[in-house]
């Protein structure tokens, strides 16, 4: 969807990786979603939390649900769970030293490709319901 494309460039023209709190509740959730998508399906979780995209990790599910996608939510909310409770990192290099730390006692490694593999299967239409709220808030022409 073009307006979803449209939308995305503005919100990442808006974060600097830096101003998450200052943006407004539609650019933090595309910024979100899109870092988490784009991860996720290239390289699966793992790579998302290596990846800068991962400092946003905390809010993932919280965005997921925003727009409805709660299946997808809980497939985040559960990778986040594998960091602990008190889940992934935002700061990159504590996240790295998470990751390392769970690479070398060897856990969970099924369950990364478990969880990559039902967050790929798109339970939920997330292009549909993400244009759907951005519509219901008049971010993008229906």
């Amino acid at each position: 969807m073009k307006f979803l494309d449209e939308a995305f460039d503005r919100a990442c023209s808006r974060y600097s990786g830096s101003n998450f709190d200052q943006l407004d509740e539609a650019d933090k959730i595309l910024v979100t979603i899109w870092g988490l998508e784009g991860d996720v399906n290239n390289g699966g979780f793992d790579q998302y939390y290596f990846n800068s995209s991962g400092d946003l990790a905390f809010h993932a599910p919280v965005a997921l649900r925003r727009i409805g996608a709660h299946h997808m939510a809980q497939i985040a909310d559960d990778a986040n769970k594998l960091f602990g409770p008190n889940g992934p990192a935002r700061n990159p290099d504590e996240r790295e030293a998470q990751l390392l730390a769970m690479a070398t006692n060897g856990s969970e490694p099924h369950r990364w490709d478990e969880l990559t593999r039902a967050f790929q299967s798109y339970p939920d239409d997330i292009s549909a319901l993400l244009a759907a709220f951005l519509e219901a808030r008049s971010h993008i022409p229906k």
